[in-house]
């Protein structure tokens, strides 16, 4: 049995452990109520963004002006136009830091999975990684640095749409230029405080079909301001190319922007979550530490106490 000085060593130790996973849980916690906020202000002005992206290509391919907006050569129509699959875009959403859980475990686990799938079909992947945990795992894969179409750590808890403009600006010019024929992202969906979904999707090249229905950011729109793809008439203006190349980024930007929201949420709910699950178990053992000092403290004083009498019956 351990002696009285190493369980009160164990039991200080414990308890500073203790006051820090308490304190982090609680930051984490008031972080993540103002995450949650930023996510449910965003959704709606998404999910009218991909309603109304959808409607406009729908109404251009089947007024058939994305032929015409070809011949002039539109920058961004490249955009929704699919091409055959030699080389994947991986853009992969994790943290900066550890203490979360199994968060970036989960994510990279299957970013990893889904890699070895391409590799396997004979396709080509490039990854973005955001997060420092993301950059870090695929280097030490031995992940060569011209397969990375480009990294981003050190970001806040509060994403802001420059880091989205960033990330859409070296994707959209990756497949503008052919380096990549597919953009697939894997990330996070926030559901509560407790609870967050890793999803997959594809990004580019833009399908109007799916606009509404796989992008995770997106959230159903009202009935009312409800904009259906399929209406019969749109009227574009200044031009459909000016209101092509202005929407596209607008969109990739913002279901960006979403995606970022999402993942710094569902890193503070899971941190929240671990720090709660460590400071209890910290409570635990500082139990069953009390139960062992107790133990051995009572061990010790039968001792002395049969010392005591041996020697008192050694002197008659």
């Amino acid at each position: 049995m351990p002696n009285l000085k190493d369980i009160r060593r164990r039991i200080k130790s414990v308890k500073s452990t203790q006051k820090i996973t308490q304190a982090m849980r609680m930051v984490a916690a008031a972080k993540v109520k103002r995450a949650e906020n930023r996510i449910k202000n965003a959704r709606p002005y998404l999910g009218t963004l991909n309603a109304l992206m959808s409607r406009v290509v729908c109404a251009l391919k089947a007024n058939g002006d994305l032929a015409a907006l070809e011949a002039d050569r539109v920058k961004n129509l490249s955009l929704l136009q699919s091409r055959p699959i030699k080389t994947v875009g991986l853009l992969i959403l994790t943290s900066d830091r550890g203490l979360c859980g199994a968060y970036n475990a989960n994510v990279l686990r299957q970013a990893l999975q889904l890699k070895q799938l391409y590799e396997s079909q004979a396709l080509k992947v490039k990854l973005y990684a955001v997060g420092s945990k993301a950059v870090q795992a695929f280097s030490r894969l031995g992940v060569k640095p011209d397969d990375f179409l480009g990294r981003m750590s050190q970001m806040s808890a509060a994403p802001t749409v420059s880091d989205a403009r960033q990330i859409v600006a070296t994707l959209s010019n990756a497949y503008q230029d052919s380096h990549i024929d597919q953009l697939v992202v894997l990330s996070t969906r926030f559901r509560s405080l407790i609870s967050f979904k890793v999803e997959k999707f594809t990004l580019l090249p833009l399908d109007a079909t799916q606009l509404t229905q796989d992008t995770p950011t997106s959230e159903s729109v009202p009935s009312e301001t409800t904009l259906t793809p399929t209406s019969s008439e749109l009227l574009l203006e200044p031009s459909p190319a000016m209101v092509l190349d202005n929407l596209v980024p607008m969109y990739l930007q913002q279901t960006v922007f979403g995606l970022l929201l999402d993942a710094a949420a569902s890193e503070l709910g899971a941190r929240m979550t671990a720090m709660a699950n460590a400071s209890n178990n910290a409570r635990d053992m500082l139990n069953r530490l009390t139960l062992l000092y107790n133990k051995a403290r009572q061990t010790s004083i039968t001792q002395e106490i049969l010392e005591v009498v041996s020697g008192a019956e050694a002197l008659r």
